[in-house]
């Protein structure tokens, strides 16, 4: 993996260590968390949580926790408990318990999780914005998306907020779509 910026690291025997400038660490190193302000990449990575301001790219990454400000762009991301985000993800598959997305872009292939939150705080001045997040699949528990054009959707509770565009939603429960959203086919019942 390779660092550019700022890095605080904590080994696997609890030790911390920092990088300033660029500095690389083996890919297989295992690693309690890592803290990155600047760019950040690797093949694949292990660690029980990840914290990046900047940019975040590889191919695979294995976390109890992630946090990004910036972007991150992977193939597969595995979180054992919560995905935070905030800013423009490029993710094939994104894998965990729950998701917490502040954003109006990037391109995601499938999203499984139990709870699933995409929104973007907007003020007066962005209001015009009806830029999306694209994703192809939802399969979630609690599904609660603004901003969002989706092909499909699997849940149980759906809250579908301004500004989405979904092509198919199974939902099992309750579900809330705004009146600036399109649906075009929902199926209701067993998911």
């Amino acid at each position: 993996m390779k660092i550019e910026g700022e890095g605080v690291y904590v080994d696997s025997k609890g030790r911390k260590h920092s990088i300033e400038g660029i500095g690389s660490l083996p890919d297989e190193i295992n690693l309690q968390s890592i803290k990155v302000e600047g760019s950040f990449s690797f093949e694949e990575i292990s660690c029980d949580k990840i914290k990046v301001e900047g940019e975040c790219s590889g191919n695979t990454v294995t976390a109890k926790n992630i946090s990004i400000e910036g972007t991150i762009e992977v193939d597969s991301v595995t979180v054992e408990d919560t995905f935070k985000l905030e800013g423009k993800a490029e993710i094939k598959l994104l894998d965990a318990k729950e998701i917490v997305m502040e954003t109006r872009g990037g391109e995601i292939g499938e999203i499984r999780c139990d709870k699933i939150k995409i929104f973007h705080d907007e003020d007066s001045e962005r209001r015009k914005n009806r830029s999306r997040v694209r994703i192809k699949t939802i399969d979630a528990d609690t599904v609660n998306l603004e901003n969002c054009e989706v092909d499909t959707i699997r849940c149980k509770d759906a809250i579908i907020g301004s500004n989405c565009a979904i092509g198919k939603l199974f939902v099992a429960g309750e579900c809330e779509i705004s009146a600036d959203s399109k649906v075009d086919e929902t199926i209701k019942g067993a998911v």
